[in-house]
């Protein structure tokens, strides 16, 4: 189901990404050239960060440093401290969710949840 947000495209003219929430779920979305991706913005490594830290289509957890891949919700990169914990969170595991994002003829995102 799409539900708009109060984003407008206008905001990437100055950022790739932004955090919106959605039925109270962050969600993290990037703008990657001329596409926009949705995933959910929890680490699914300790679940103790949102993922805002953003550099082209990967996304970096600000506690761990684990990487994911927005476009995929794959963990590309292991949190560098405490590896050793299972890299999963109550019931947010690797690959994370990811969301259809699309633009309205108003300029605004709709992500479909």
């Amino acid at each position: 189901m799409w539900k708009r947000v109060s984003i407008l495209v206008k905001v990437f003219e100055r950022r790739n990404s932004v955090i919106t929430w959605v039925d109270n779920k962050p969600i993290l979305v990037v703008k990657y050239g001329d596409n926009y991706y949705g995933m959910l913005a929890i680490c699914a490594h300790m679940g103790c960060a949102l993922l805002t830290d953003t550099n082209g289509y990967v996304a970096t957890c600000p506690a761990h440093l684990a990487k994911y891949d927005v476009r995929t919700g794959e963990m590309i990169e292991k949190p560098q401290v405490r590896p050793d914990v299972k890299c999963e969170y109550a019931d947010v595991k690797a690959p994370l969710p990811t969301y259809k994002v699309r633009v309205t003829q108003d300029g605004f995102l709709e992500i479909d949840v």
